[in-house]
């Protein structure tokens, strides 16, 4: 994926994110962004570990419990 088709997913994430109402529910869905964009990028890091890994699913299932 070149950096322009990146950037042009994560504007079209966020801009569908605007369909909650609430600033609560955006912020939500924003994190989540946030948190699976980390996820994803850990996955192809080499020095990624499992902890990180971890950490960031709880941070996601965290957020999805708000």
């Amino acid at each position: 994926m070149t950096p322009k088709e990146k950037a042009k997913e994560l504007v079209y994430k966020f801009d569908d994110a605007m369909e909650f109402a609430t600033p609560q529910r955006f912020a939500k869905k924003c994190a989540l962004i946030a948190v699976d964009e980390i996820l994803h990028a850990l996955e192809y890091k080499d020095t990624a570990n499992l902890e990180e890994l971890c950490f960031y699913e709880e941070v996601k299932q965290e957020i999805e419990e708000l």
